[in-house]
């Protein structure tokens, strides 16, 4: 028996997509071209992801020479790398074919893309693209490369980037405009970019106008005072002793039951929406409160320590000690730099003999502007966009449908999580630039296959498995057993008996065709 009908599944999704003629730039031909090497290794990723030079034996062991109908033989590990610089030539071909797949069933799916980066990193150190970043706590300390990707509103991918690893994202979104103004034809067609705070900047907002096309992030928090909002709804906001409860800020209409908003209007070309969340306010206030009460009782148990100094204490060192407690707990603008004052102790040695030794008292002040300051924007976010257009007496897009746009952005993080988690992309083995960027397009395609297959579970099923070990799950250990008679030598292939349950879904996704019949 070889396992046979998850690997089914993706073949046929792979056909119904027509993803073979996503393959259009001098690729290879004959037993296996180009797009059939791209297929193995994308059902590859979608069901038992594996080394490339795990590949061939995976092969081996599963039905996928059968499910496919052709010979493998060939597939080996020259084969694999020398077919990824082939599908790293064609990522252009397979945007395109993406695109126009998705953009031909769904147009009103592009009215809000999202835009996102990542970063993963490398086993070795031998890509040129690899380089040391700011990534992640599993990058830390190690070579690493960013990854961007451009979905649009039903979660499926039509442009992907690979970046070096210290590239900054600010400056990756001009490749994406470019992209989706002249090659995807979406300047003019009232199309929102949707990203987060990271990328946007006064340059990528002209960028953005240029193109014909409009954008939706929000500000990060230290940007929030000078934007020109005003602040004052929220200046004397306080939980309710008794019940904990916080009220509801003058000015502010409820969202849902974790956000409050007001539409702040227009100032310049920017139309900007105040957010108020109550729970991340009391816990802002709550963090605050607990960082600065464990800071004074770390300073009297400091200055304690220092009053029994059994040694001469180093200036530089406990300075530094006070300051790497503030950094540890992120509060270190909330104070002046500590000043020492000079403290003799008097200690007895064991012989009786008097000893002096130089230590100090650590005196530090509260900056109680800045504290007030950011107290004020506790709870608080604000959504910018480039939407200024009016109608009546308001503006066309309503504050609701912005805030909505950006909460969905979540749909980008999944991308990311499937991609890392399930297609198991981190960490790089490939060292040629053009080899990452083609594992990274493989995985673009399993995931798209995932998602695709998780919304049509979804419609069934009522419920998202796309992060999930259950999305192939009704087909896994459905094998396929090879039977042959010992008298006359033919031989018969089936699949072991399909359950029930999964010949339903099978049926209700259009798939009941992939069961293989004697």
């Amino acid at each position: 028996t070889k396992a046979y009908l998850d690997i089914a599944m993706v073949n046929a999704l792979w056909d119904q997509w027509q993803l073979d003629k996503a393959f259009d730039y001098e690729v290879t031909t004959g037993c296996l071209p180009t797009h059939t090497v791209a297929k193995i290794l994308t059902i590859n990723r979608c069901t038992d992801p594996c080394a490339h030079y795990s590949v061939p034996v995976w092969a081996n062991r599963t039905a996928l020479r059968e499910v496919l109908g052709i010979d493998l033989s060939g597939l080996n590990d020259d084969k694999l790398y020398y077919e990824l610089d082939k599908i790293d030539q064609n990522q252009i071909s397979i945007e395109n074919h993406l695109f126009r797949q998705t953009y031909g069933q769904a147009p009103h799916s592009f009215d809000f893309l999202d835009y996102d980066l990542t970063t993963t990193y490398f086993v070795g150190y031998r890509c040129a693209l690899s380089a040391f970043g700011k990534g992640k706590v599993e990058c830390h300390g190690r070579r690493q490369v960013l990854l961007g990707v451009l979905i649009n509103d039903d979660g499926y991918p039509f442009k992907w980037d690979v970046f070096p690893g210290n590239t900054a994202e600010v400056k990756t979104l001009k490749r994406n405009l470019n992209a989706c103004k002249t090659r995807f034809g979406l300047g003019q067609k009232n199309v929102t970019l949707v990203f987060d705070r990271g990328i946007i900047s006064e340059d990528n907002a002209a960028l953005i106008g240029d193109a014909d096309m409009k954008y939706i992030s929000t500000l990060d928090r230290n940007q929030i005072p000078a934007c020109g909002v005003s602040l004052e709804p929220f200046k004397g906001l306080k939980a309710d002793k008794t019940t904990g409860k916080v009220p509801q800020p003058d000015g502010f209409k409820p969202y849902d039951e974790q956000l409050y908003f007001q539409d702040a209007g227009g100032i310049g070309n920017r139309r900007y929406i105040l957010g108020f969340n109550p729970i991340l306010f009391a816990e802002d206030r709550r963090n605050r409160q607990e960082k600065l009460a464990h800071f004074q009782a770390y300073l009297r148990e400091a200055n304690q320590d220092l009053k029994q100094a059994q040694r001469d204490r180093d200036v530089e060192a406990t300075q530094s000690r006070i300051v790497n407690e503030l950094k540890r707990l992120r509060i270190q603008k909330y104070f002046d730099p500590p000043l020492l004052h000079p403290l003799t102790v008097q200690r007895t040695l064991k012989d009786g003999t008097a000893k002096t030794v130089n230590s100090f008292q650590v005196q530090i002040k509260t900056r109680k502007n800045i504290i007030q300051a950011d107290a004020l924007l506790d709870g608080v976010c604000v959504f910018i966009a480039n939407h200024t257009e009016k109608q009546g007496r308001g503006f066309k897009v309503k504050p609701e449908t912005i805030i909505q746009a950006y909460r969905n952005k979540t749909k980008i993080e999944e991308v990311f999580k499937n991609v890392k988690s399930f297609l198991k992309l981190r960490p790089f083995f490939v060292n040629t630039a053009a080899h990452v960027r083609a594992v990274y397009t493989i995985c673009i395609l399993a995931y798209f296959i995932n998602r695709y297959l998780a919304n049509q579970r979804k419609e069934i099923e009522e419920k998202d498995f796309l992060n999930s070990r259950e999305l192939y799950a009704p087909f896994r250990d459905i094998d396929l057993v090879t039977l042959e008679d010992g008298r006359t030598g033919r031989i018969v292939r089936k699949a072991v008996k399909i359950p029930q349950q999964t010949q339903i879904l099978l049926d209700k996704i259009g798939m009941s065709h992939i069961v293989m019949t004697p």
